[in-house]
């Protein structure tokens, strides 16, 4: 059977993530529905599972089909039965062994905050929206840093869904600001349920004089769990950025 991958991007809002769940409503789901209103019926697999109303912009996902398509009708066919919400930007032939998840060799996410006491309502929906001018963007930005490197970020994951091995390696952690749109960007091979918005939430403590550096380095350290992180960010700002794999993919 010969099998695809394709780029979509999505707008996670009305969605209870990536992954199906016993009451619908999922981005795969929608998905697999296109797929089903194609006559070819598959499990789509994402390469990352973004959580209840997390956005992305290059999620990736594969599936095995019934007969061979070429990837320019497959992405049109399959825009023409999802919700607006959800698109699929390209797509290509992969080789039978290509897995979505376990064949990428890096993810990219990127939250995004608007700082300013007023906020356009065209990126309200896509943005972690802080009126406040009390924020110290330059102590989050080098406290950022400290999250690159192999550390154990058993602080950093919702506590329900905290596997044995909490540690992960982080390629790069940058934060930056330009004018009041704040940015930071994460790279790692695989992430933690909520790491990334708890990580939000503990730069937003430092960045308001509330936490330094070195609380920061003690929850990397190893023997805290989610009690001793701050509140977890809102999901509206985190994008799913983009996806690395190690073998070339003809994207069309």
């Amino acid at each position: 059977m010969p099998k695809y991958a394709i780029e979509l991007s999505y707008d996670g809002t009305g969605f209870n993530g990536w992954q199906s769940q016993p009451g619908g409503g999922s981005v795969q789901d929608s998905v697999e529905e296109a797929l089903r209103a194609l006559g070819e019926p598959a499990r789509a697999v994402g390469a990352g599972r973004t959580d209840a109303g997390v956005h992305a912009r290059a999620q990736v996902a594969a599936f095995s089909l019934s007969k061979d398509w070429p990837p320019r009708r497959l992405t049109a066919a399959l825009n023409a039965h999802l919700p607006p919400s959800v698109s699929v930007i390209r797509s290509a032939a992969v080789r039978c062994e290509f897995h979505a998840r376990r064949s990428a060799i890096s993810r990219e996410y990127r939250y995004f905050i608007w700082n300013s006491p007023t906020c356009y309502p065209h990126i309200r929906p896509y943005v972690l929206w802080l009126p406040g001018l009390c924020y110290d963007w330059g102590r989050a930005e080098r406290a950022a840093r400290l999250l690159e490197g192999r550390h154990d970020f058993r602080a950093f994951c919702r506590k329900v869904d905290c596997p044995d091995v909490t540690e992960r390696t982080v390629t790069r952690a940058k934060l930056t600001r330009r004018g009041n749109l704040v940015v930071l960007r994460v790279a790692a091979e695989s992430f933690l349920t909520n790491m990334i918005r708890i990580a939000v939430g503990n730069l937003l403590q430092i960045a308001l004089g509330r936490r330094d550096e070195a609380w920061l380095a003690g929850l990397l350290g190893g023997g805290l769990d989610r009690r001793s992180s701050a509140q977890t960010a809102s999901p509206s700002g985190l994008f799913l950025w983009n996806v690395l794999y190690g073998e070339k993919i003809n994207w069309e």
